[in-house]
């Protein structure tokens, strides 16, 4: 019986030909496919997201909502570390029954090659491995950004909806609508021009002395951003270290994903209510529940106007709390999940607490305890 399958993706296209073989298997069987990407561990930030963790998300994001309009089930997995010691630990730790790995033909020779991952996986694994040959897809030149275009056609028909104006992390700026070929991984054009040179340092400079500039206009798909207008000063915020831009924002929206069309209207409604548009859950559900801890804070302060509440909230009660969920790697035990969805799991803790001995665990009490729940993560913590 295959319950679990893992399909290990390192965000090109040649990958992603294992993916048609892993839907035929859930289908079968009614397995749920978990989308996995390893990291190297020096790309990892305690306190922020990297643009390599903001890229990897956004490709996984895409093919798990396609997925999802197929009817399938489908979780994603961002992990940090040595690749096949990474895919063997999942196995384990999340009961997989199947994983789906590529191999590859080179011109001249008639037989498979495996690569010294999927070698040692093949080698190790505890369940059976799925060896996939890639066929006749052609070899894509990477783009060191990513390509709205190609991300879209990964998620299927989507629908633009307005968020206006609102502050980005600048790590979460990972692609180019219609550009991703011009330009390098700065944001910058790979072939510059003397006037291309001129104005992005002008534009440096002003940033550097804070003077104010329009704008930055951006697409949203899942976690990442890409950039319609502003490259010059999106390049510019990056050399200079800036973590947050302003920006006029359209996200797109899966059409056929129901849950990433619930989110999205609860998100909406959450940011009306309370004015936060900085914080990001993936589950269903999650939004009412903030918005009710928001409601309780300003009752508990005495606050009666909800948006002075919540800046508050979010500043004393939500920022530092998440600041440490990312800083113990807490969602890595959590497939799928944001920092918003942990940070649920952690007040929950606490009102069960409160409801068992009456009165809260501390915060921190309840983070540990959310750690000391997951035996794998608390060893990769200490």
């Amino acid at each position: 019986m295959i319950e679990r399958i893992l399909v290990p993706l390192d965000t090109s296209r040649l990958s992603e030909a294992k993916i048609p073989y892993a839907e035929e298997q859930a289908r079968a069987f009614g397995a749920e496919i978990i989308l996995l990407h390893v990291l190297p561990p020096g790309s990892v930030d305690g306190d922020t997201v990297s643009p390599a963790e903001a890229q990897a998300r956004t490709y996984l994001d895409a093919i798990a909502a396609r997925l999802h309009a197929e009817g399938l089930r489908a979780r994603t997995l961002i992990r940090y570390g040595d690749v096949a010691q990474t895919i063997l630990n999942e196995i384990t730790t999340e009961h997989i029954d199947l994983v789906v790995l590529g191999a590859n033909i080179r011109r001249g020779l008639s037989h498979l090659l495996v690569g010294s991952v999927a070698e040692e996986v093949i080698a190790r694994a505890p369940c059976p491995v799925l060896l996939v040959r890639p066929g006749q897809i052609p070899v894509e030149r990477a783009h060191p950004i990513r390509s709205f275009d190609e991300d879209v056609a990964r998620v299927g028909p989507v629908s633009p909806r307005s968020l206006g104006l609102r502050t980005v992390e600048v790590s979460r700026i990972i692609g180019s609508v219609g550009r991703a070929h011009e330009l390098d991984g700065s944001f910058r054009p790979i072939n510059r021009r003397r006037e291309d040179e001129h104005r992005f340092q002008r534009i440096r400079q002003l940033m550097e002395e804070g003077a104010p500039l329009p704008p930055v206009v951006l697409y949203k798909l899942g976690y990442g951003y890409y950039v319609l207008d502003g490259n010059h000063r999106v390049a510019a915020a990056k050399q200079l270290g800036q973590l947050e831009i302003d920006a006029l924002v359209t996200e797109f929206v899966p059409l056929r994903d129901p849950q990433a069309q619930r989110v999205f209207a609860e998100r909406r409604a959450f940011e009306r209510a309370t004015g936060l548009t900085r914080i990001g859950a993936a589950l269903p559900g999650q939004y009412p529940r903030l918005e009710e801890m928001i409601r309780a804070f300003a009752r508990e302060q005495g606050i009666e106007d909800l948006r002075e509440a919540a800046q508050r909230w979010e500043s004393e009660v939500y920022r530092p709390i998440a600041r440490r969920i990312r800083q113990l790697r807490i969602g890595q035990r959590f497939p799928g999940e944001r920092t918003a969805d942990i940070f649920v799991r952690v007040a929950t803790l606490r009102e069960e607490a409160r409801q068992a001995d009456g009165h809260p665990l501390d915060w921190n009490e309840a983070l540990a305890r959310l750690v000391e729940a997951s035996p794998s993560l608390s060893e990769g913590t200490r």
